[in-house]
């Protein structure tokens, strides 16, 4: 009887083995399911979209309603055009017009998306005694003086569209960017600001980088915004990107201009900096 009661007694215990390690197994597989069904992107950006935190607030929603994980690499909008080229991103979030239409032209981009846009400014030593004078200046103008000054003036220098802009004033202008206090960096903007701020130096910068960290700079604002200095920021899809590549980065793009982001875009910024850092068309 001893042995009878033994035997069932192993048999329970076995089957009860078996239920834990199935649901177990079943747990360990619907987990492994989970992973395989979450999908990556590569969203190369403009280091001004990562300096004031946008896109980390921004793609929260995108990332948990398409159960994709969006991998963020901030380049100067050369460089992420670059990138592009060789296929290492799958979709551009970048502000320099020309440079991109040129990338769509060349067959490298599908299509190209304007979601909002700020302003450039010039910042500059806070109290410095040509402040005033600049201030009052068109951009052409106050770039000129600048030089005639021989002024320090710090360049982004990295092909950025901030960059971009830059030599297209001094273009405009017929100057050489070149003077002895002329100094580029090949930085993004944040660490450019840092810089023009140790050397009391003037710079061009998007207001959106520059209100994200004046609190750390000893420069202050110079050349206000006018329409010539408007930075319009925009979704550039790769051309030949793989079909499932392809979907989730035109959702990307739907997202951005749905309704619902863009009131959220016109809010962001306001509660820290009194203003919103960016702007849309609407």
């Amino acid at each position: 009887m001893n042995k009878k009661i033994t035997k069932l007694l192993m048999v329970g215990i076995l089957s009860l083995s078996m239920v834990a390690c199935s649901s177990t197994d079943k747990k360990e597989s619907e987990t492994s399911k989970e992973k395989e069904t979450q999908k990556d992107i590569t969203l190369v950006t403009t280091t001004s979209l990562e300096d004031t935190g946008f896109l980390e607030e921004t793609l929260k929603d995108f990332e948990k309603e398409n159960n994709v994980d969006v991998k963020v690499v901030a380049k100067g909008t050369g460089e992420a055009l670059e990138l592009g080229k060789r296929k290492d991103a799958d979709v551009l979030f970048v502000h320099a017009k020309s440079k991109e239409e040129e990338f769509i032209k060349e067959g490298y981009g599908d299509s190209r998306h304007e979601i909002m846009y700020n302003y450039f400014v010039v910042v500059g030593p806070k109290d410095g005694e040509h402040n005033e004078t600049i201030s009052k200046m068109s951009i052409e103008d106050a770039f000129k003086y600048i030089k005639e000054n021989n002024l320090n003036f710090v360049s982004r220098g990295d092909k950025s569209g901030t960059h971009t802009k830059e030599l297209s004033i001094w273009e405009n202008i017929g100057e050489e960017n070149s003077f002895d206090n002329y100094k580029e960096v090949g930085k993004g903007m944040a660490a450019t600001l840092q810089t023009a701020s140790e050397m009391g130096a003037y710079t061009l910068t998007d207001i959106g980088t520059y209100l994200a960290t004046k609190d750390n700079l000893d420069l202050s604002l110079v050349k206000d915004s006018d329409e010539s200095l408007k930075n319009i920021y925009s979704i550039v899809t790769i051309n030949g990107l793989e079909e499932n590549m392809k979907e989730m980065s035109d959702k990307l793009v739907d997202y951005y201009e749905s309704e619902d982001v863009q009131k959220s875009i016109k809010e962001y910024g306001k509660d820290k900096y009194k203003e919103p850092l960016f702007y849309t068309f609407e």
